[in-house]
This record gives C-alpha cells, sequence and structure tokens, in this order.
C-alpha cells in the first residue's frame, strides 16, 4: 500500500473496465478516494468497486452520459456531495470503432468526438471551478498515440486524441498559475476489451512490428504513468504528454 494520494478525492470517467479500472485500483492502492464513473456498464462498475475496496479504499460508483453536459455537472456534483470535493480527475472514457474514412457516416464522427473529446470539456469545466478555489488539482487525460502520427480506419478516434493532446496543453497554460496541473498519457496498443479485435487482426500484427519493445501493453503499466502525473512526483509536469507505447512512436 502506497501513500503517493493519500487522502485525495480522485474522480475516474470510464472505469468500468480496462485502463480506467486499473487506474481506479492504482489510485486506491495509493491511498486515494475513489470515485468510479460507468456510462452503461454497472456490472463493470460494481466489479471495479470491489477491487477498488479490496484495496482498503473509500469508494463508490457513479453513472452518467459525460458527452452530455447537464449530466455531467450533475455527476460531479454528486461527487462533491458525497465525497466533499475533487482532488484530481482522470478522463479515460473512449470509443474506437473501426471505419474506413469515406464509409464514416456523421453520426459517427459525432459520437466518436462526443465521446473521446467533448466529454474531456465536460468534465474539466466541471471540476475545475471548485479546483481553482482550492488553488489545487490534478487532471490527466487519455490520449493516444495514433492521435500522435494517425492511422487508416480510425480518423474520428485520431482527430479526438489529438484534440485532447491540444486541450491538455490549453487548460495547463491556463490553470498552472492556479495551481493546478494538467497533463496527458498517450499509450500505445493496449490490450483490452476495446482491442481484442485489433490484436488478434493483420493489422494488429502490423502494428506489433512497429514496437521495439516486442509486445503490446498492458492496462496496469498505462495506470502506473497517470498516478505518476496525478501525485506530487510530478510537480514539475504541467502540458506534458507521457507515451508508453512499447517504443512505437519517439516524439
Amino acid at each position: 500500500m502506497g501513500e503517493a494520494l493519500t487522502g485525495r478525492v480522485v474522480l475516474v470517467t470510464g472505469s468500468s473496465s480496462g485502463i480506467g479500472a486499473e487506474v481506479a485500483v492504482k489510485a486506491a492502492e495509493e491511498g486515494a478516494v475513489v470515485a468510479v464513473h460507468y456510462h452503461r456498464s454497472a456490472d463493470g462498475a460494481q466489479r471495479t468497486l470491489e477491487r477498488v475496496r479490496s484495496a482498503g479504499a473509500e469508494a463508490e460508483s457513479f453513472a452518467a452520459d459525460i458527452g452530455d453536459g447537464e449530466q455531467v455537472g450533475q455527476l460531479v456534483a454528486r461527487v462533491i456531495k458525497h465525497f466533499g470535493r475533487v482532488d484530481a480527475l482522470v478522463n479515460n472514457a473512449g470509443l474506437m470503432p473501426t471505419t474506413p474514412f469515406l464509409e464514416i457516416e456523421p453520426a459517427e464522427w459525432d459520437e466518436v468526438i462526443r465521446t473521446d473529446l467533448t466529454a474531456a470539456f465536460h468534465t474539466c469545466r466541471a471540476v475545475l471551478p471548485s479546483m481553482v478555489e482550492r488553488g489545487s488539482g490534478s487532471i490527466v487525460n487519455i490520449a493516444s498515440r495514433l492521435g500522435q502520427i494517425g492511422a487508416t480506419d480510425v480518423a474520428h478516434y485520431c482527430a479526438a486524441k489529438a484534440g485532447l493532446i491540444g486541450l491538455t496543453r490549453a487548460l495547463a497554460r491556463e490553470f498552472g498559475p492556479c495551481g493546478i496541473r494538467v497533463n496527458a498519457v498517450a499509450p500505445g496498443v493496449i490490450e483490452t476489451g476495446l482491442t481484442t479485435e485489433l490484436v488478434e487482426s493483420d493489422e494488429g500484427r502490423r502494428r506489433l512490428r512497429e514496437m521495439p519493445l516486442g509486445r503490446f501493453g498492458r492496462p496496469d503499466e498505462v495506470a502506473d504513468a497517470v498516478i505518476f502525473l496525478l501525485s506530487d512526483a510530478s510537480s514539475l509536469f504541467l502540458g506534458q504528454t507521457l507515451n508508453p507505447n512499447a517504443g512505437g512512436y519517439m516524439p
């Protein structure tokens, strides 16, 4: 049991599975109070909640469609009412359909941008006022290597994740003087439920050849980078993007 986040209230969006679930559990192991967010997967959120509580943390789960600004406002208000504040936010919720660009319908484009980028606008907008009032806070946005290099058949996802990196830098400049640090993590291919089809495909095997490390990543390895950025160990990090990507992109 660590102490890097002792007593801090951490809200992790999309934490019913995958990277979000591992971030929630590792935050708990570092002493945080954890708000587990989910949209549709109540069962997954319950599993994460049980793991978090087994790590000895105080925790609760909260449902919301974070692409909806009104629901996000209500979500953050519920978390603050329950735990007293939000010290840290991890924007992890994401969607990655695979569709050739000329076959992407406007509705699919809008849904990916809404989930992978606009949701972060809503959550940051909801938590920042109270952070500014306290003069402290940390936000970590989960971007992607694909937002840095581009990829075929996921133009909407690449655009959203590139936008998220830009949002990270803008907020870091605007709110750094208020004592609030905003950073991003841009993983390569991480083996989760979201990437199973990709990992097992010809495209997945092609991407594996791009990784000098010779393997894809695990959700807990990404979570380690997130916990570092949430903690005081990263006190000089603002507007940065960490790249746990097995060497697939070296900026």
